[in-house]
């Protein structure tokens, strides 16, 4: 009604979803829980509670934001608190971030005052995903030996030889 008609018939052009990456940040303010994952390719600006996992290319949280799973993406700035794995190119922690699980990153900064409670490794990120590639320095090392089974019969042969010699006064 009030648009110009098509210029000598010319289609509408289609732009695909994911060629604009100047996406407006999805904002989830603090008042606001969700719980399952959340998936995105775009910016999240978090400031509430998510229980689940969080995919996205660029993810802030803010003071109040907690995130009870892990996180995947490019870049993660926490502010928050973080019960689960992160893993991201670049991973920077603010004064009052609180992170309990492992962290994955190509790109580490660590504010005075942030809380860690896990290991921080140093890994090359793959080009198309933003999931870690461990090496094999980057694997946590293992080792569970196997009980010797000589050994095993000896122990428990020792405390009955004992209570039975103690038993007898000589």
């Amino acid at each position: 009604m009030f648009s110009k008609a098509n210029e000598k018939g010319t289609a509408p052009q289609v732009v695909p979803s994911g060629a604009n990456k100047n996406h407006t940040p999805s904002i989830i303010s603090a008042n606001l829980r969700i719980s399952g994952n959340m998936v995105t390719d775009g910016v999240i600006q978090l400031d509430g509670i998510v229980d689940g996992d969080v995919t996205s290319d660029d993810l802030t949280l803010g003071e109040s934001a907690v995130i009870n799973g892990s996180i995947e993406g490019n870049r993660v700035r926490v502010s928050g608190t973080v019960n689960g794995e992160i893993s991201a190119r670049s991973v920077e922690l603010t004064r009052t971030a609180k992170v309990t699980g492992d962290i994955n990153h190509t790109s580490l900064m660590i504010e005075a005052g942030a809380y860690v409670q896990g290991l921080c490794r140093h890994v090359e990120m793959n080009d198309t995903k933003a999931v870690p590639k461990l090496t094999e320095s980057a694997k946590p090392n293992l080792v569970v030996a196997e009980k010797d089974k000589t050994t095993t019969k000896a122990a428990a042969k020792a405390p009955a030889a004992k209570a039975a010699a103690g038993g007898k006064k000589g």
